[in-house]
């Protein structure tokens, strides 16, 4: 790669948002209450008056899944996964690359270090985000900063940046006419703070959830993307090396040089506010979580998060078969007793010690006098009636999970995998203690 310029750092003035408009005050936070998903510092204050306090698209937070990295597959939320490059190569990742070996990070995002850069390209860039703010700037503002990798100047006049991958006018800060950023130099911006009255993109990056940070050119063709988690970019997360590296948690060097975290999520060991790190599992167990669980095996997320997809129960009230394609879903009662179901949810949202049925948009509350008798079944299909479910089964995988509310307490739960549920994918032999089967013959409401 052509070796870039010395670092430059170019910080946006206050005065340029304003020259943009004030259209940005008006824009609401990634905050649904208005008040920086808990995020007292980094991000815009305000709501916006045309969207409900409770709507989880009035906000720039990406509610895609994010993929199981590290399983050599390419899925939601990755870019890339070990050996899966999702038939990129470097090219692909950017024009300005005429050759070389793409490769893919710990965080399955694209590592394009060893791509080899043509002499007369730019290379700009993504660099790096805090979801909190930049300590030494004095402002209590979010950042995100761009860098140009290559070797000669960019005029990015009229790109675009924004929290949507749509680009809607009120959420994307557009780069003002005649700006230029040189090879080697660093371009800060940060979030418009409407009480502070300084700042520049007219969006604030989520502390606590899941979002994706677009750059576009000035027709709208996304450059570059990355898919963040708020959390992990409390301090920074950034590109290592810069321009062309893999992301990861960063010390904050807005304006310089990227440093990777000397303590991290991905380092196999708990740190605040970690609940567990690769197989450091701080001694957590299924039935240690108080969900309802009687075994089975407890796992942990790549973003540092105790994962309960493979915890069991005893219950004999299972969920017994799913459809990916229908969308169906089968209930049997294995038990000697009838079952109220009353009150009780399905849902394919996560169930932890946190949920609230209240703010799980896309679940089904059975009604009063819901009940299953001894050795009966219930069919449950996708819709927005009663007595349907709203979300849907993913032909790619999905966990769903059946549970009461109160505690909350897991009934049953099943994750299965991509193409698993396709046709049928169902508990053998029938009910409780049956291994969960794929490619069954589809038996709605009957034995499998």
């Amino acid at each position: 790669m052509n070796a870039p310029n010395r670092p430059r750092s170019l910080t946006v003035s206050t005065t340029l948002a304003l020259a943009l408009g004030l259209g940005f005050m008006a824009c609401s936070s990634d905050d649904p209450s208005g008040t920086g998903t808990g995020d007292t510092t980094g991000s815009p204050t305000g709501t916006d008056p045309t969207t409900s306090a409770t709507d989880p698209d009035s906000s720039g937070t990406d509610t895609t899944p994010v993929g199981d990295c590290g399983n050599d597959m390419v899925e939601d939320g990755e870019e890339c996964d070990g050996t899966d490059l999702d038939g990129k190569s470097c090219p692909d990742i950017d024009a300005g690359y005429v050759g070389g070996t793409l490769a893919c990070g710990a965080t399955c995002t694209f590592d394009a270090s060893a791509c080899e850069l043509s002499p007369d390209a730019a290379l700009v860039t993504l660099n790096e985000l805090t979801s909190e703010s930049v300590v030494a700037s004095g402002m209590s503002n979010d950042a995100i900063e761009i860098y140009n990798g290559g070797g000669v100047a960019a005029d990015i006049s009229g790109w675009q940046l924004s929290d949507d991958p749509t680009l809607p006018a009120a959420k994307t800060y557009v780069f003002p006419a005649g700006t230029m950023i040189d090879g080697g130099e660093f371009l800060v911006l940060y979030s418009f703070d409407m009480v502070a009255g300084n700042g520049d993109f007219p969006f604030g990056i989520d502390n606590a959830n899941t979002e994706t940070i677009s750059l576009a050119d000035a027709d709208g063709v996304i450059l570059d993307q990355v898919m963040v988690d708020g959390q992990k970019a409390r301090v920074s997360y950034c590109r290592v090396p810069d321009a062309s590296g893999p992301w990861f948690q960063c010390e904050q060097t807005f304006g310089a040089a990227n440093v990777e975290a000397a303590t991290a999520c991905g380092n196999d060991m708990i740190e605040d506010p970690e609940q567990c790190d690769g197989a450091d599992l701080g001694g957590a167990t299924c039935e240690g979580l108080g969900l309802g669980y009687s075994g089975g095996t407890i796992g942990c997320t790549l973003g540092c998060n105790l994962d309960a997809d493979d915890c069991t129960t005893d219950s004999e009230l299972v969920l017994n078969e799913l459809n990916a394609t229908s969308d169906d879903i089968e209930i049997f009662n294995g038990s000697d007793a009838e079952v109220d179901l009353s009150g009780w949810v399905l849902t394919d949202d996560k169930v932890d010690a946190d949920y609230d049925p209240a703010v799980d948009l896309a679940e089904l509350v059975f009604a009063p006098g819901t009940t299953l008798a001894p050795g009966d079944y219930l069919v449950v299909p996708v819709g927005l009636g009663p007595g349907q479910h709203p979300f849907g089964l993913g032909l790619a995988g999905d966990t769903v999970t059946l549970a009461d509310p109160a505690g909350p307490t897991v009934i049953d739960q099943v994750t299965y995998g991509d193409g698993d549920a396709t046709v049928s994918y169902c508990r053998q032999p029938n009910g409780p203690g049956g291994a969960w089967t794929a490619g069954c013959t589809a038996s709605m409401g009957a034995a499998n």
